[in-house]
């Protein structure tokens, strides 16, 4: 039975460093661009990146590998005090996501809500007056 690898924090270092070259690479630009009229079709690439980056770093076998990515995206949340973790990857330094400015008792905008396919509605036509409403929001990214 083949044992499971696991990165150490250095290695997630240097992994993290690595993926930083990668994706300020022309090679890798050009093929997010020529993806960018897939859904997530950047995501796809940034995922084939991310394997073979840390098959490089021998991971290589399909649970090693997906425990690698998983920790080398999580990297910033598992060692908080690396300095490394929080200043070096572009998706956590430019992560503009935040808690939100609506609390509890706000009114909330009547926006409008784009269906996937394709038509649009209201959010207040879709809110009871009668009954508290709770609004979940992310990205899907």
């Amino acid at each position: 039975m083949k044992s499971i690898k696991v990165p150490t924090e250095r290695m997630l270092e240097l992994m993290i460093i690595e993926e930083e070259h990668i994706r300020q690479s022309v090679e890798y630009q050009n093929e997010c661009t020529s993806a960018k009229d897939i859904p997530n079709g950047w995501l796809a690439v940034t995922e084939q990146m991310q394997q073979d980056l840390v098959k490089k770093f021998g991971f290589d076998d399909d649970i090693s590998c997906d425990i690698a990515c998983n920790m080398l995206r999580r990297a910033q949340y598992d060692y908080p005090n690396n300095k490394i973790f929080k200043e070096v990857p572009v998706y956590v330094r430019n992560n503009k996501a935040n808690m939100g400015k609506f609390t509890e008792g706000d009114f909330v905008p009547n926006i409008t809500i784009h269906k996937r396919c394709g038509s649009e509605i209201k959010l207040h036509d879709l809110l009871d007056d009668s009954m508290p409403t709770l609004i979940l929001a992310s990205s899907h990214t």
